[in-house]
């Protein structure tokens, strides 16, 4: 979608990062495969512990848009709810959830990607509401959608945004707003690495690609985390100079079944 037909929406406020949430239906749906059966499931046994049927109606229709809508580089749900069930760390699970929200959300995408970005690796990464609310009315010269949004719903979804970045660990908890960057898990690295494999990508297009940045990773750590995948036999990947060879030793859906 060009930049000019992307529509700024609220959204986030709504529900926040459902990370429980989406944990738990993930998991339901590795077992059936079926979107529809788990709605039915989560609905009728009230899996998440909500008093509200309308609430949980918004968190599945937050969890849909989320995770079960073709996002061009991810991996499809049925092999991120199948990296879900994994005996893999609950960090490396957090870590998988998070690009999928930003692709669904093209203002936390724009925030991450081009505004967290930027000071995540100052020397003082601070990144305060006052921050926020600023980046977001310079962003109404592009988007005029945001000068309807009342001072209200703009303290609102700043709030939500803070707390984003707070339950995938890009901030210290409250009080504090000191960015963190995160420290990224070798199972997330390689279930994004070999799902662009999958895609038949070239070289570069895999190295630069912008999941990466939702990580905010440099070079450098890239090829560490590929020198590392290799060690694991999870790829194979060697550099002499400007010659890079990198080759899958699994397709995606291979390396999750061998994760027992």
């Amino acid at each position: 979608m060009s930049i000019e037909n992307i529509v700024y929406k609220a959204d986030l406020q709504r529900v926040g990062s459902l990370v429980n949430e989406s944990l738990v239906v993930l998991t339901e749906y590795d077992k059936v495969k079926d979107w529809e059966q788990v709605k039915e499931k989560v609905i009728s046994q009230n899996l998440l512990n909500k008093q509200s049927s309308q609430t949980i109606q918004g968190i599945l229709a937050a969890i849909n848009k989320r995770f079960f809508r073709n996002h061009k580089f991810l991996p499809p749900a049925e092999l991120l709810a199948k990296a879900i069930t994994k005996n893999i760390p609950r960090n490396a699970k957090l870590q998988l959830l998070y690009p999928y929200i930003c692709e669904s959300d093209y203002l936390v995408k724009n925030m991450i990607s081009n505004f967290v970005a930027n000071k995540i690796n100052r020397s003082q990464p601070i990144l305060t509401k006052s921050d926020v609310l600023e980046f977001l009315e310079k962003e109404e010269k592009t988007h005029p959608e945001l000068k309807k949004w009342s001072d209200y719903l703009k303290g609102r979804w700043t709030r939500g945004f803070l707390a984003f970045l707070r339950d995938f660990n890009i901030m210290e908890k409250a009080p504090s707003n000191r960015l963190i960057k995160p420290s990224l898990r070798i199972e997330t690295f390689t279930f994004f690495m070999l799902g662009l494999l999958d895609k038949k990508l070239n070289i570069k297009e895999i190295l630069t690609n912008e999941i990466w940045h939702f990580y905010f990773l440099k070079s450098a750590e890239i090829e560490n985390f590929l020198v590392e995948a290799q060690a694991r036999g999870w790829i194979y990947y060697s550099r002499a100079g400007e010659i890079i060879e990198l080759q899958p030793k699994y397709n995606l859906e291979e390396w999750l079944n061998g994760l027992g």
